[in-house]
């Protein structure tokens, strides 16, 4: 037999030999997940963990889940927050919301018919946070994404509303419900959703406000699909101005769909995201943004990428080219595409990946960032949707301040999950 004495030896070195291939990826463990319903395709989230709720959007009309996360083993659907807005037969969906204090803004598109709803909701969560009080609804062009001000309750009660319809980001004072200011891309709309044969598609897909710590100004920070990263001075919303871009000049370099972006707290980062969709798959770029104060205009400068490991194109798709589905039977588009982005300080990047799951990268070498920790959500099956050979399309991730990971699934639902510290 061994002595304890060897044994306890063998046991530190295989400690050391294991903790590399942690640092190759190793699975988050799962804390609680929730399907709010079945035949759900859902969107979105919102949590706030010092509340004990989180807020589940719909890419369908069925409506925004109040989730109660008291027990996050064991989140609990409490109440649903229709997208029946204009009638009955005139129905909206919840692409996306956000959530700052106590305001919760919810997007909307028409879903079941082209009069329906396009604007946001908004709701106050101070009094009961699983049953929200709906403040107003403001109508625009159908809303894709929307993003509170980080200060809207400290005298910016401002939301950005990103929209494919008209292209534009449009500014509105949530409180009062009036339109402010909006921007456009230089390069214009270019060709509408509806066109089948669009080549180059420039829209507002999403962004990310943030008050630079250097300059004072607030800046936006737009994915514009195939015009790139745009800097938006919105510091007067009123009169937004764009004070740098990384263009893609469409489509004669090639590049495509500018979904998330999302700037590191000092502001001299920028992590870009495509989402490709059909043939080829998009990953996250790394931009240096040291210069992009606001102050005088800026192009910044990309210094690496990450990319999901061996998946250069998507499901089905043939050497890059093809459309990789066929109705959802078989795979859905989008299928290792990045999508919805967070941060944590600097050197932390957290990333939905679709069929890949939650993916944790490590960018302290921003020229070579590194996964660390991944999560595959696998739960809910049986009781969220038939799903054919198709069973998870990680919509978000995002860090909760209890260090938890709350992140959604286009047909799973919501997942609660626990990184490694």
């Amino acid at each position: 037999m061994l002595s304890l004495r060897r044994l306890t030896i063998l046991a530190v070195l295989w400690l050391v030999a294991a903790e590399p291939a942690y640092a190759a990826g190793n699975p988050m463990q799962l804390v609680g997940s929730l399907a709010p319903w079945a035949n759900g395709q859902f969107s979105n989230l919102a949590a706030d963990a010092s509340r004990h709720v989180a807020y589940l959007g719909s890419f369908d009309d069925q409506g925004v889940a109040v989730i109660n996360t008291t027990n996050p083993a064991s989140p609990v659907l409490t109440a649903t927050l229709s997208t029946v807005i204009t009638g009955p037969q005139d129905t909206s969906d919840s692409a996306d919301l956000d959530r700052v204090g106590h305001y919760l803004a919810v997007s909307h598109q028409p879903w079941s018919s082209s009069g329906a709803f396009g604007g946001i909701s908004v709701y106050d969560i101070a009094p009961d946070p699983y049953h929200p009080v709906l403040l107003r609804r403001i109508q625009s062009a159908p809303v894709h994404t929307v993003q509170l001000d980080p200060e809207v309750e400290s005298g910016r009660p401002y939301a950005y509303l990103n929209s494919e319809w008209d292209g534009k980001v449009t500014i509105v004072n949530i409180l009062t419900g009036a339109i402010l200011g909006q921007y456009a891309s230089p390069e214009g709309l270019l060709c509408q959703p509806s066109d089948a044969d669009c080549q180059a598609f420039n829209f507002a897909h999403e962004g990310h406000i943030q008050r630079h710590p250097v300059s004072g100004l607030v800046l936006d920070y737009v994915s514009y699909w195939d015009s790139g990263l745009r800097i938006v001075d919105v510091t007067d919303p009123t009169a937004p101005v764009e004070v740098g871009s990384f263009d893609y000049s469409p489509p004669t370099d090639g590049n495509c769909c500018a979904h998330d972006a999302k700037p590191t707290p000092s502001g001299d980062w920028v992590y870009l995201e495509d989402e490709i969709g059909v043939g080829a798959t998009g990953g996250v770029r790394v931009l240096e943004t040291s210069a992009c104060d606001g102050v005088s205009y800026c192009t910044p400068d990309e210094v690496g990428t990450w990319h999901i490991p061996g998946h250069k194109v998507q499901a089905g798709a043939y050497h890059g080219r093809g459309s990789g589905a066929w109705h959802g039977v078989v795979q859905r588009y989008f299928t290792f595409d990045a999508h919805n982005l967070d941060v944590k300080g600097e050197n932390t990047l957290l990333v939905a990946n679709y069929s890949m799951g939650l993916r944790l990268i490590d960018t302290t070498d921003k020229t070579a960032p590194v996964e660390t920790a991944f999560y595959l959500p696998n739960a809910n099956k049986a009781a969220a949707c038939k799903c054919f050979f198709q069973g998870r399309e990680t919509w978000g991730a995002y860090f909760g301040t209890d260090g938890r990971i709350y992140a959604s699934d286009f047909w799973l639902g919501l997942f609660i999950v626990q990184p490694r510290n």
